[in-house]
């Protein structure tokens, strides 16, 4: 199985930072939203066995690289925290945010 070790580092990151976030709304579907969005826009990792995510996660060790990481996750959680779309279906949808659904 492939797997995209980002993924799983970003969800770690953004249940770790999620209530420092100061987030609208902390839903299953807004927290995917973020993750989704987040992950648009970061290089995929891929690994073939799980346990070899350790060896990318040691590369954001290095402060620059972890900062890199929770600047999109916080640019992200704004964007989908100022439009929150589990609320109502009748939003009208931003395309230049919704790039993620």
């Amino acid at each position: 199985m492939v797997i995209n070790a980002m993924e799983r580092i970003m969800k770690d990151l953004l249940d770790e930072y999620k209530n420092h976030l100061q987030l609208n709304c902390t839903c299953n579907d807004c927290l995917d939203d973020i993750l989704a969005l987040t992950l648009n826009k970061t290089k995929p990792r891929y690994i073939a066995k799980i346990e070899k995510i350790t060896y990318v996660k040691a590369e954001f060790i290095d402060k620059q690289e972890m900062t890199s990481l929770l600047v999109k996750l916080a640019e992200c959680a704004k964007i989908v925290s100022d439009k929150p779309q589990c609320q109502s279906d009748k939003k009208e949808i931003d395309s230049n945010h919704m790039s993620y659904l």
